[in-house]
């Protein structure tokens, strides 16, 4: 069974030494005093400050989660996380360093994007119109097709060998992902810049609150009540109820297990009776038990 196209991220190895990749960033930025005002590099010292905070956001967010004495009886999965799953997670930042090598990549590529004014509040109305009608439709239509059967096995199954959610669970996912992610992200900050309202404040906000939106969801307390949703139904448009209540989560992330035999249900039920397609749906079937045997100790 060999591995499948960017399913393990190429620095895997390289344990705490894999922060090594971020130097030679952090060595132009201080060769350069990007941090001044002057300097040619500034957006250099922004690009540092802002994966920074991203970084923080995760944190804060786990931080908060784990205070019982505040969130004990609204949290939604009553389980601690055991060490099984904190070793999983170590590495749940690399996506944050694929991210800023791409962006790096793009903003040395593309010089018109290191100039960008402060603000531009025209340049939010396109974004979040972008964002509603590509991004989000986008990365539904992403998101159902890693739970479908080879590709869940392969990918979307260990971020689903999580059993308990935590914050760093929306970051623990594979390259392909999170390369996915990445471009839907860019996608409404692309159209401002190439509308001509792009801005740094924009830039700073929109992925500051994509990456706040998707640690809340993951944090395993309850929020929001059930009952604020039906008072108020438009509300699940903007913060999605299956994350942040109780009734509704276990079917909104089910576990690793649970999704690998729905996935392996749904191959064998397509499995023709006779003939070579049988036999090829069967392998079908037999590879996503393997794999997820693999992520999550299905069997």
């Amino acid at each position: 069974m060999g591995a499948a196209f960017l399913a393990s991220w190429p620095w895997e190895n390289l344990g705490m030494f894999k922060y090594a990749l971020y130097g030679p960033l952090v060595g132009r930025a201080v060769a350069s005093r990007a941090w001044e005002p002057g300097s040619p590099d500034r957006w250099l010292f922004l690009l540092l400050a802002l994966f920074t905070l991203r970084a923080l956001t995760y944190q804060l967010w786990s931080s908060y989660s784990n205070m019982l004495f505040l969130t004990r009886r609204r949290r939604i999965v009553k389980d601690g996380v055991d060490f099984e799953q904190i070793d999983k997670e170590w590495d749940w930042d690399n996506f944050l360093i694929l991210h800023i090598l791409i962006a790096s990549a793009a903003l040395y590529l593309i010089r018109s994007l290191r100039h960008l004014p402060a603000w531009d509040a025209r340049g939010l109305l396109v974004a979040v119109i972008l964002h509603v009608a590509l991004t989000e439709p986008l990365y539904y239509a992403a998101h159902r097709a890693f739970h479908g059967g080879r590709i869940f096995a392969r990918y979307h199954a260990l971020h689903h060998s999580a059993r308990v959610p935590t914050p760093f669970t929306a970051g623990f996912a594979t390259p392909l992902e999170h390369l996915l992610l990445g471009g839907l992200m860019a996608l409404p900050l692309a159209g401002a810049c190439a509308a001509g309202r792009g801005s740094v404040a924009l830039a700073l906000a929109y992925v500051l609150g994509f990456d706040f939106l998707r640690a809340m969801g993951s944090c395993n307390v309850e929020l929001f009540p059930a009952a604020l949703f039906r008072a108020a139904p438009l509300l699940r448009y903007l913060v999605s109820p299956r994350r942040t209540t109780p009734s509704t989560t276990p079917g909104r992330h089910p576990t690793c297990a649970s999704s690998c035999r729905s996935s392996t249900a749904s191959a064998a039920r397509s499995t023709p009776r006779r003939g070579s397609c049988r036999r090829r749906t069967e392998q079908v079937v037999k590879d996503v038990r393997s794999r997820c045997s693999v992520s999550c100790g299905y069997s």
